[in-house]
């Protein structure tokens, strides 16, 4: 049976996702075989609280919707119809916490598939535990290629979304066509932690020799504090056309307000993730670029479980009363959608071993991207495309084959520097 998420079916798995993980509370079945009920136990450690808030609640948002649909449209697995029997954990966006309800889920409360970590600095905690139980993990949200670099040839820990080494390959591209002003300088300000070591260290330096431009300053912050003045002081010295924010989402609404209060803008500017920043930030987040992975108008993969990219668009407006408001609720979809897809090739199987091997041997698809995981357990098979805040809302806005919009350049708060 395909399951359609059309706008009728998805206000049926709105009421279902309010039932949550107490409403589906039942046995743990062991990791043997997937039982005859057909039910899966899946525990989803997510960052609820801490600083990884914004980001744990929309993710959430597409489980919680992608679940109910499972339950709903009964997926045939091996011999049996898939339920899935969910439970959540908090890790308070606490990498050691977030290790040690991965090692409870698998030692103590009979997962037979964990989703964890959001953010590299979380995953990273998570490879050792994974290895050691040698028990697949999907990574909730992590990209960085260094922290999955540790486990190549070997993985345990299998990240959908598209590797950060692409993370700004397309917008420095786009950004060497710009004219008026033309764009040749960029600086970059990033935590001095997992993510800002390897993109200035690994990744942006080739993508801006690539696209023609030169790199003119890369300064770091101290991880998990609020003093930016500094960093961003030398960075504005060095007069960049182009400053790329490569920091989560609290950080970049931070160094956003220091820029408002002193009036920084260069022509062009690029923040890592668009979440939450449209309320804090207001009208001067017109015209910031930001990488995404998925947008409703990208519908050329589709699977059983959501179906495709406009199919969750509608469900998730239903359920909430708006469109997404970026990639993330989507994020977390696609990880049931792609634990999906490993049980079908296990064949129902949920002996820990057969489940790697299908994660290994993945060559799919679903509403969110093409699916093929290296062998270092990230997902070769999805693509970064640049979006560009318009309105409030990100739209895609290169290549132009995919755009939905014509970039707006320069930045228009650039006029009040």
């Amino acid at each position: 049976m395909q399951y359609k998420f059309t706008r009728r079916n998805a206000l049926k798995v709105a009421g279902a996702s309010l039932i949550g993980a107490a409403g589906l509370n039942m046995p743990f079945i062991g990791n043997s075989a997937l039982a005859s009920s057909g039910t899966l136990n899946l525990t989803v450690i997510n960052s609820l609280s801490g600083r990884f808030a914004r980001y744990g609640a929309e993710l959430k948002r597409g489980i919680d919707l992608a679940i109910a649909a499972v339950n709903q449209a009964g997926i045939p697995v091996g011999d049996a119809t898939l339920q899935i029997n969910l439970t959540e954990y908090d890790d308070k966006t606490d990498a050691t916490l977030c290790a040690r309800l991965v090692e409870k889920a698998i030692s103590s409360d009979g997962a037979d598939l964990v989703i964890a970590g959001v953010g590299s600095v979380n995953v990273k905690t998570v490879i050792p535990v994974a290895q050691r139980f040698r028990f697949p993990v999907i990574a909730l949200w992590a990209q960085v290629d260094g922290v999955f670099a540790g486990q190549k040839g070997d993985p345990y820990v299998f990240g959908p979304m598209p590797p950060f080494s692409l993370y700004y390959t397309k917008i420095l591209e786009m950004a060497s066509k710009m004219e008026n002003p033309s764009i040749k300088k960029v600086g970059i300000i990033t935590p001095q932690d997992e993510l800002g070591v390897f993109t200035v260290n690994d990744y942006v330096p080739s993508d801006i020799e690539k696209a023609g431009l030169d790199l003119v300053a890369a300064e770091y912050f101290p991880p998990n504090s609020q003093e930016f003045s500094g960093a961003l002081d030398r960075v504005r010295r060095a007069e960049p056309d182009a400053l790329i924010i490569n920091c989560y989402t609290p950080d970049i609404i931070s160094i956003f307000k220091e820029m408002q209060a002193i009036g920084y803008f260069p022509p062009m500017v690029i923040v890592e993730a668009p979440t939450s920043l449209a309320d804090a930030l207001g009208s001067d987040l017109e015209g910031v670029f930001a990488p995404t992975f998925w947008d409703p108008t990208l519908d050329r993969t589709k699977d059983d479980v959501v179906g495709t990219s406009r199919d969750f668009a509608a469900a998730y407006e239903a359920a909430h009363g708006q469109i997404p408001p970026d990639f993330v609720a989507a994020a977390g979809a696609n990880t049931i959608a792609t634990a999906v897809a490993a049980f079908r090739d296990a064949k129902g199987s949920t002996d820990a071993a057969d489940l790697r091997q299908a994660f290994i041997g993945m060559d799919s698809e679903t509403f969110f991207s093409t699916v093929r995981f290296a062998d270092d357990g990230l997902n070769q098979g999805g693509t970064v495309y640049p979006s560009q805040f318009q309105g409030g809302v990100p739209k895609l806005v290169y290549p132009p084959e995919f755009a939905t919009a014509d970039p707006i350049h320069p930045l228009p708060a650039h006029s009040k520097s």
